[in-house]
């Protein structure tokens, strides 16, 4: 039994941590599956510049992962400032309205496992069909594509759940499961998977018990092709071990937590005593306050406090942050709204490179005040974070995992 993936393959540009990479989500999840089982035979459908053919095959050289692959001018590439920001897609002349169809018959009638795609718009009549939207500007669902499967199941993100949602049904944001409900009887799909990265997975279907799988704790964490490594373990465990939805979607979210923290998933025979060493991280619908702490007296500083708001609210948190809520007035009125602020605050994410003395004394104040506080540091020695360690600060130097690891708090 084969596993047709289907989907785009991009080169995937990180600028600090340098990362470079020729996969995008379909070839990220051929490889995966190739890892899981170096017995199962996958074949990978999508279109890259003729250039990069050699270095593709190279990659599968040593798996039995056919490239079944079209071509085009160009190779289409996503580029990250850091793991967490939204990429910046070349070319970006792409028109939704305009896109050519991308079809190959090879893959009708088997198993396949779809990816949306930037520069396209796939097509194919599958056997069974898991689909991912996977598209960073407008994802679209089967109903409007020319996709069809005997069996339908839809694993895709938060967002891409919300925008469907809000863009279909014509009426107010519900909650997460209602949402999920709906996109099942509006697909008429077997079931949908939806992909809450640090807060797990919610899976609902149609004929068997829906739930909550949980997220596992790692260390490090990159995040660049996390969502697809999961559908790509969901997948496996689904269409060759024959597992639940529930029991796939669980393993799925034990082989991200492998992935993020080794950019490289492992054995599925592997993956048990793995999942041993890991602490679980169970969804809350508690939302946390968070105390965004740096300075901001220069454009360097002003961005990455503007990234760490951002990111931060787009994992869930409730971010205060003095240059957004007060702006910079004087000491007698900023310095006491700020202590109130960390007084009401749940967490305290403190961004240290540079010892602003305004951020050194949040710090101590939140300690005093038995706050939690995350010490984001990339370049501070031993001695300076020496008194932040000893007194319970969590000190992290890679911006991704802390983030993550303010979730998990």
């Amino acid at each position: 039994m084969a596993i047709h993936i289907m989907g785009g393959v991009y080169r995937e540009i990180c600028a600090w941590p340098e990362r470079f990479h020729l996969l995008g989500s379909a070839g990220r999840a051929a490889l995966c599956i190739t890892n899981l089982s170096r017995d199962e035979d996958v074949v990978l459908h999508s279109i890259i510049a003729k250039r990069d053919e050699v270095e593709l095959t190279e990659l599968f050289a040593f798996s039995k992962c056919k490239l079944d692959l079209s071509f085009q001018e160009e190779t289409t590439e996503f580029f990250y400032d850091h793991p967490l920001a939204t990429p910046k897609i070349y070319p970006d002349d792409f028109l939704p309205g305009e896109l050519p169809v991308y079809s190959d018959h090879n893959a009708d009638g088997e198993d396949v496992v779809l990816f949306g795609m930037i520069d396209c718009v796939p097509s194919v009549r599958a056997k069974t069909l898991i689909y991912d939207p996977q598209n960073a500007r407008i994802p679209q669902l089967l109903s409007q594509m020319q996709c069809s499967g005997e069996q339908v199941i839809y694993v895709l993100n938060a967002g891409e759940l919300s925008h469907f949602y809000k863009s279909h049904s014509g009426v107010a944001e519900k909650a997460l499961q209602d949402q999920a409900r709906w996109l099942l009887d509006h697909e008429r799909v077997e079931c949908v998977v939806v992909k809450c990265g640090a807060q797990g997975a919610y899976v609902c279907v149609a004929k068997e018990g829906s739930g909550w799988v949980p997220a596992y704790e790692s260390h490090p964490i990159d995040p660049i092709g996390s969502g697809d490594s999961f559908v790509a373990a969901f997948s496996y465990f689904k269409l060759i071990k024959g597992l639940s939805y529930l029991d796939a979607a669980k393993y799925a979210s034990i082989s991200t937590a492998f992935y993020v923290q080794n950019g490289v998933l492992t054995g599925a025979e592997y993956l048990d005593d793995f999942a041993k060493t890991l602490k679980e991280h169970k969804p809350t619908d508690k939302k946390k306050k968070v105390y965004l702490a740096g300075p901001f007296f220069s454009v360097s500083q002003m961005w990455l406090i503007n990234e760490a708001k951002s990111n931060l609210e787009a994992f869930g948190f409730d971010v205060f942050s003095p240059y957004h809520e007060l702006g910079i007035g004087p000491a007698e009125i900023v310095a006491p709204k700020d202590a109130e602020a960390i007084d009401n605050a749940d967490i305290v994410y403190a961004i240290f490179d540079g010892h602003d003395p305004g951020t050194l004394f949040e710090i101590g104040y939140a300690i005093k005040a038995k706050k939690p506080v995350m010490v984001f540091s990339e370049q501070s020695t031993e001695k300076q974070l020496k008194m932040y360690a000893g007194t319970g600060c969590i000190i992290e130097n890679d911006f991704a995992t802390s983030i993550y690891k303010l979730t998990w708090l």
